[in-house]
């Protein structure tokens, strides 16, 4: 009778203790501040994803099992491992700390699914407590019998479950004859290229003309993101209300941020800690807290956005209704201030800087200068034929167009620089700008090739060939292998 009373007890301790977790969960699993500083000293490459999963290179993973019972005062010191007498550099299969807070290494079992140590190598104290019940683990990942307890209200995917499929789906390997030389800026990055009829993203390091891999989504892309220092890789499929997120480390769909509604665009602040994306048939701009990886926020807006653009200090938005051409702006304070500005036709890229308001029509050839505080164009300058895309730098304009010319407007005197001609054909189509420099990548979505431009020198560094046609392109920096 004891016995039972005891197991009783300690089955009332873990459900409660699972409720308890499940109400915090939605906030996404957050590792104890000792148990980050002892991760951060012990293993410097460690990466600790929303979930709570400690990744290292060489595909190692730790998952994190919460104490039932926290002992008082931690201070995140290693007190047991198996092997015994193991470092956390060691990377010993399991790592007991002060506080009862445990990590456990993903190994393959005998029949070769991830899966944990033996369970006697596991002390009971560790059996006790719980899995982070938001965690996503590696496709068909198995536990001990005796340890089910552990799972709460987890529920474990297997190897065919779609948010799992690995990322290199069809691999593309590089011969000799694919190698380039990319310049100085280049090395060392990775381009995810997406086309206008494909289902695939392709994975082309900069030192290649050729995909590496592929990844085949259920449809078209409307957009991908590279985040958090390109840990992650934010996807938008056509016909789908959700975001996927791609672990690039552990090469695995690892969570869907469902936001009820189609997403289209995506831009991100200047520190990149948070993602503004707009969706097809709402009016409203989401949210996404890149650092826990969930929704957390809707804004209610005027109108249904499209270009969206936001300021380089992070205060404002500004946007099109994509069914009247009403043009409006949104503070990013408190108040979301949502005021109407102007209104315009044929509009391929807002850009938005200080109290003015850039408009590109791809119509009339033009660049507009719209003063947001009078609501009224305050300049017209005419560009080459059909504008498609521009950004900033150094204040200047720097504006494609689809004729494959480069246009250059100082904001300083509001004149124009020469034009500088990309290529005789093909129709171009986007502007990349490195993240670590001034260099653009301008793509051509009918020739097979993109640009390496630098504006300090108003020229043409390295011209690319490709075996695939870019409609868009983002780029990583790192090289995936």
């Amino acid at each position: 009778m004891k016995m039972n009373l005891k197991f009783g007890l300690k089955i009332f301790l873990i459900i409660a203790f699972v409720g308890l977790f499940t109400a915090m969960s939605a906030y996404a699993t957050t590792l104890p501040p000792y148990i980050l500083d002892t991760i951060k000293k012990e293993l410097p490459d460690a990466i600790v994803r929303f979930d709570g999963i400690v990744s290292l290179p060489n595909n190692v993973i730790y998952i994190p099992v919460l104490p039932a019972d926290i002992k008082k005062n931690p201070v995140g010191k290693v007190v047991s491992t198996f092997p015994a007498n193991k470092k956390l550099s060691e990377l010993p299969d399991v790592i007991l700390f002060d506080s009862n807070f445990a990590l456990l290494k993903v190994i393959k079992n005998y029949n070769g699914k991830p899966s944990v140590t033996d369970s006697k190598n596991i002390p009971f104290i560790i059996k006790t407590g719980i899995f982070p019940q938001d965690m996503l683990v590696p496709p068909g990942f198995v536990v001990p019998e005796d340890m089910k307890t552990m799972l709460g209200d987890l529920n474990i995917t297997t190897v065919k479950s779609t948010i799992n499929a690995t990322i290199k789906g069809l691999v593309r390997m590089s011969s000799d004859e694919s190698k380039i030389v990319p310049v100085p800026f280049m090395q060392g990055k990775t381009l995810l290229v997406t086309t206008l009829d494909s289902k695939l993203i392709y994975i082309i390091p900069s030192d290649s003309s050729i995909p590496l891999y592929s990844l085949e989504l259920p449809n078209l892309p409307k957009f991908v993101q590279p985040v958090n220092n390109d840990n992650y890789i934010l996807v938008a499929i056509a016909g789908k209300t959700y975001l996927d997120v791609a672990d690039v480390r552990q090469e695995q769909f690892a969570k869907k941020i469902d936001l009820g509604y189609q997403p289209t665009e995506i831009i991100l602040n200047n520190d990149k800690t948070k993602a503004f994306v707009a969706v097809d048939d709402d009016q409203a701009i989401f949210i996404i807290d890149l650092k826990t990886m969930s929704l957390a926020e809707k804004i209610k807006i005027k109108g249904y956005p499209k270009n969206i653009t936001i300021t380089e200090d992070n205060t404002q938005i500004a946007y099109q209704d994509k069914n009247n051409g009403d043009i409006y702006t949104l503070n990013l304070d408190a108040t979301y201030a949502n005021k109407y500005v102007y209104n315009a036709s044929n509009v391929s890229k807002l850009l938005l800087k200080g109290s003015n308001l850039y408009i590109l029509s791809r119509t009339d050839n033009n660049l507009q200068v719209i003063d947001t505080q009078v609501k009224d164009i305050i300049y017209k300058q005419p560009v080459s034929q059909k504008p498609v895309d521009m950004v900033h730098i150094n204040n200047h304009l720097y504006i494609l167009s689809a004729a494959n010319q480069l246009d250059v407007f100082n904001l300083s005197d509001y004149t124009m620089q020469p034009s500088l001609k990309l290529s005789e054909n093909g129709f171009s189509k986007k502007i990349v700008k490195l993240d670590d420099s001034d260099i653009l990548l301008i793509t051509n979505v009918i020739d097979k090739k993109y640009t390496v431009y630098d504006p300090s020198i108003n020229s043409i560094l390295q011209t690319v060939n490709t075996s695939v046609y870019i409609n868009d392109l983002k780029i990583m920096n790192k090289r995936i292998k």
